[in-house]
C-alpha cells in the first residue's frame, strides 16, 4: 500500500514537474516587464470596460488563492470599482502560467483552455452582475496613502528574477502543492478504478457534490489540478472536476469573509452564486462534448509524449531542489531567536497575510517610508518590526499597509 503510495506520487510529481518551471519561469517574466502599477490604472470605472480589463490583466498574473486577496483588496483601497475587483479576484488564482501547464501536462491542452475560457467567462459575468447589483450605491473612497510605494525598476526586477519565482510565486503554492499531489496520489493508490462510476454514476449530482467540496475549501489551482486529475481517472466526470477546479482556487472561507467585509454582504452572495452557475453550466458542457467526441479525445496527456523521459526527470530535480530550499529557508527563519526590542524598534500587528507573497508586499510598503530600517516580517506570528528615525512618520507606514490590502490590529 506504501509503496503504491509512493509510487504514484512519484509518477505525479515527476510529470508535472517540468511544466511547473517553465510555468514559473513565465510569472518571473511577467514581474519583470509587467508591474503591478500598470494594472491598478484601468479598473476604476464602474464599467464593463473595468471588468475586462481587470479579467484579461489577471489571468496571467502569478498569484495563488491566498496571495489574490491582499491585492484585490489594494486594488479596491485604490479605487477600482467592486465589479472589477470581483473579475480580479476570480480570474487571478483559477489560471495562472503554472497551474495552466500542470492541467496541460495532466489532462491535455483541450481540457487546459476549456479551462481558461471557463474562468474568463465566470470572472466577467460575476464582474458585470456585481457592478449591476452595486450601481446605485455610492462606493467607498479610495484610500489615498500620503506616500506612494515606489515602482522597481527593470534593472532591479531583473536582478531579483529568481529570488522572486523561488521565494515569492513557489513559496506561495509550495504547502498547497505538496499536499495536492499527496491527495492525488493517494485517490489514484487506494481508491478503486471503478469506484465513482459505480458509486457516483450521475454527472449532475458529482457536479454538485464538487461545488460543495470546492467553494468552502482553501486551494490553490496548481494544487488543485492533480487531484482534479486523478479524480477523473477513477471514473468522475470530467464536469465535476472542471467544477471543482473552478471553485476550489476563486472561492475559499477567508476570500468570502475578505469579499462580505470589504464590499458588502451582497456583492459576496452574487460573487458565489454567479461562480456556483457558471461553474455547473460549463461543467456540464464540457460533459457533453466529452460524450459526443470522445474521452480520450478531450481528456489526454498530450504533454507526456512530447518530452524525453531525461528531461522530466531533470525537471523533478530542479522542482525538488527548489522544495528543500523552501523549507531549509522556512526551518531557519522559524528557528531564529526573536531579537529584544529596543527602544526605536516598531512591532506592527498585521492581519491578512498568508503567504510569502504577503510577506513581500508588507515588507514593501514599510520600505517605501525613507527612513525605516531592520524590517523584519514574521508570516507565522502575523507581524512586521523595523526601526524608523522619525516616530511621526509611523502613520504613513499603517497607511501603505492598509493601503496594499492588510489590516493593521
Amino acid at each position: 500500500m506504501i509503496f503504491n503510495l509512493l509510487k504514484e506520487i512519484f509518477f505525479l510529481f515527476n510529470e508535472v514537474a517540468i511544466f511547473l518551471l517553465f510555468g514559473l519561469l513565465i510569472a518571473g517574466v511577467l514581474y519583470v516587464f509587467f508591474p503591478d502599477s500598470i494594472i491598478k490604472k484601468h479598473f476604476g470605472k464602474n464599467s464593463f470596460g473595468s471588468v475586462i480589463k481587470s479579467t484579461v490583466f489577471g489571468i496571467p498574473l502569478p498569484l495563488c488563492s491566498c496571495a489574490v486577496i491582499p491585492v484585490a483588496a489594494s486594488l479596491r483601497n485604490s479605487g477600482a470599482s467592486k465589479g472589477a475587483s470581483i473579475s480580479f479576484l476570480i480570474s487571478t488564482p483559477q489560471v495562472g502560467a503554472d497551474s495552466f501547464f500542470i492541467t496541460y501536462s495532466l489532462l491535455g491542452y483541450i481540457f487546459a483552455f476549456f479551462r481558461i475560457a471557463a474562468s474568463i467567462i465566470t470572472a466577467i459575468v460575476a464582474g458585470i452582475m456585481v457592478n449591476f447589483y452595486s450601481r446605485k450605491k455610492k462606493d467607498k473612497p479610495a484610500i489615498k496613502p500620503c506616500v506612494k510605494i515606489s515602482e522597481e525598476p527593470i534593472a532591479k526586477r531583473l536582478k531579483n528574477f529568481f529570488s522572486y519565482i523561488q521565494f515569492e510565486v513557489f513559496g506561495a503554492i509550495s504547502d498547497t502543492l505538496i499536499i495536492g499531489i499527496v491527495i492525488a496520489g493517494a485517490i489514484s493508490a487506494f481508491i478503486p478504478d471503478t469506484f465513482f462510476t459505480h458509486y457516483l454514476n450521475y454527472p449532475f449530482l458529482s457536479m454538485i457534490i464538487m461545488l460543495a467540496v470546492g467553494i468552502p475549501l482553501y486551494v490553490c489551482a496548481s494544487a488543485s489540478t492533480p487531484i482534479a486529475a486523478a479524480l477523473i481517472m477513477k471514473g468522475i466526470s470530467p464536469g465535476a472536476a472542471l467544477v471543482f477546479l473552478l471553485t476550489g482556487p476563486a472561492t475559499n472561507a477567508i476570500t468570502i469573509s475578505t469579499v462580505v467585509k470589504s464590499m458588502g454582504k451582497k456583492t459576496a452572495i452574487v460573487y458565489v452564486i454567479s461562480i456556483a452557475v457558471i461553474s455547473i453550466a460549463f461543467g456540464y458542457l464540457l460533459n457533453i462534448i466529452t460524450i459526443k467526441y470522445g474521452f480520450s479525445k478531450i481528456i489526454s496527456g498530450s504533454g507526456h509524449d512530447i518530452l524525453p523521459l531525461s528531461l522530466k526527470y531533470a525537471g523533478s530535480i530542479i522542482l525538488f531542489g527548489m522544495f528543500v530550499l523552501h523549507y531549509l529557508k522556512k526551518i531557519y527563519l522559524n528557528n531564529i531567536k526573536e531579537n529584544i526590542m529596543t527602544a526605536d524598534t516598531i512591532r506592527l500587528k498585521v492581519n491578512g497575510m498568508s503567504c510569502t507573497h504577503c510577506s513581500a508586499s508588507v515588507k514593501k510598503a514599510v520600505e517605501a517610508v525613507s527612513e525605516t530600517s531592520d524590517i523584519q516580517v514574521n508570516l507565522k506570528e502575523q507581524f512586521v518590526e523595523f526601526k524608523i528615525e522619525d516616530k511621526n512618520r509611523i502613520a504613513e507606514v499603517k497607511n501603505l499597509i492598509i493601503a496594499a490590502g492588510f489590516e493593521i490590529l
